[in-house]
């Protein structure tokens, strides 16, 4: 027997209070929630749309907040997806799940680059905003969609 051996899924269960599969479907579901703030808002800042009705300056700033909290809200649920257990399981959805998964955090580094590493890359960032979405979206899909309908 291991002395350093971690039960990280014991200690998310205890957490949870035994309802781990339950925290990361309302986690992920706020994480899809944000990913559609974070569209409208860029939209706002981008002078695309008048909606929501607060200054280019302001969606900006809320953009940037709530994409930090929906990027820790993911890393936390991506963890309990990669250390926890699962919800209900059919080959197809599982895969799907796993390349979305990895796509996301793909897209998710190119847009950083975008912004911070690549000159001129200012006007692919709504792109990659919009793949970011749908990803999202994806994993919500496969993952939450069919953890709620199985009950």
């Amino acid at each position: 027997m291991d002395v350093f051996a971690l039960d990280v899924v014991g200690f998310l269960n205890r957490v949870t209070g035994n309802h781990l599969l339950l925290w990361k479907t309302v986690a992920a579901s706020v994480v899809f929630a944000l990913a559609g703030l974070q569209v409208m808002l860029a939209a706002r800042f981008w002078e695309v749309s008048g909606f929501p009705p607060v200054s280019a300056v302001m969606a900006a700033r809320v953009h940037r907040f709530s994409g930090r909290l929906a990027i820790t809200l993911a890393l936390l649920v991506a963890f309990a997806c990669i250390v926890g257990p699962a919800g209900p399981l059919a080959p197809t959805r599982v895969a799907l799940h796993s390349i979305f998964g990895i796509l996301l955090f793909v897209v998710l580094a190119v847009k950083f680059a975008l912004l911070k590493l690549i000159r001129n890359g200012e006007r692919y960032v709504p792109w990659a905003g919009i793949s970011l979405f749908l990803l999202f979206g994806a994993i919500w899909a496969t993952s939450v969609a069919d953890y709620v309908s199985k009950r």
